[in-house]
């Protein structure tokens, strides 16, 4: 995992170098600020809930749940398939609520998450969640998460892909965003941009190297473009 995070830690850097500014409820951050040893500072998350449901769902892990939720915006660190998917982890995190976590276990997964990256590649398949208690458990399609997979290969093999998600409060900033667009992309193999927040997810161990690659996820998603005659379009 060492050189994977030095790799991601030399890209945030050169980033901050560049004065990139990241917009969260806390204000401002870029040139001339001070950056922790993973990178630049990062922004508390804004995740200010949805129709009534908080940040914190229902139920399940409740600081996981705050992270699924942010809505704040940064400039998109262009980082490499393979540096997320090699991403490893202390080992007795899974299945674990994060309160439950030691300070180790905790320091090591907050020196790489919450860091705003672009990772391109291929949807190798698309599926509407059901109801969950991060999204306070919401019968309405509104209210589920979109479970996608990139994939660094065209193809539905999804073994060494990337979990991204769409979450609700995300997507009620981008009505054009549908279900059925995801579909076309997957079915037409389009090379898609995915813009978002690295996150881990330790709640899915059982799926690894059968529907994902790794437990690193972009949750939520907040970007996707399509690379189209030789430019980038971006869903809106």
């Amino acid at each position: 995992m060492a050189v994977v995070v030095a790799a991601l830690v030399v890209t945030f850097r050169r980033a901050a170098d560049r004065g990139v500014v990241f917009r969260s409820s806390a204000g401002t951050t870029g040139e001339g600020t001070t950056h922790s040893p993973a990178g630049p500072r990062k922004p508390q998350p804004e995740s200010p809930g949805f129709e009534g449901c908080p940040a914190n769902g229902d139920g399940g892990d409740r600081e996981l749940n705050v992270l699924k939720n942010r809505v704040d915006s940064a400039v998109w660190v262009a980082t490499p398939f393979a540096s997320i998917v090699d991403l490893t982890w202390p080992p007795n995190v899974t299945r674990r609520f994060r309160a439950e976590w030691t300070r180790r276990e905790a320091s090591t997964i907050a020196a790489t998450e919450d860091v705003p990256i672009a990772v391109e590649g291929y949807f190798a398949g698309a599926k509407v969640e059901g109801p969950e208690a991060t999204n306070c458990h919401g019968a309405e399609s509104k209210f589920r998460d979109w479970h996608l997979w990139l994939s660094a290969t065209p193809g539905k093999d999804r073994r060494r892909s990337i979990v991204v998600e769409t979450t609700p409060a995300v997507r009620a900033m981008h009505p054009e965003w549908s279900i059925t667009e995801i579909h076309k992309l997957v079915r037409d193999s389009a090379y898609v941009r995915v813009s978002g927040w690295l996150m881990f997810d330790q709640e899915h161990p059982d799926q690894l190297n059968k529907t994902r690659g790794t437990l690193w996820e972009i949750h939520p998603v907040m970007k996707i473009e399509v690379l189209r005659n030789g430019r980038w379009s971006v869903l809106r």
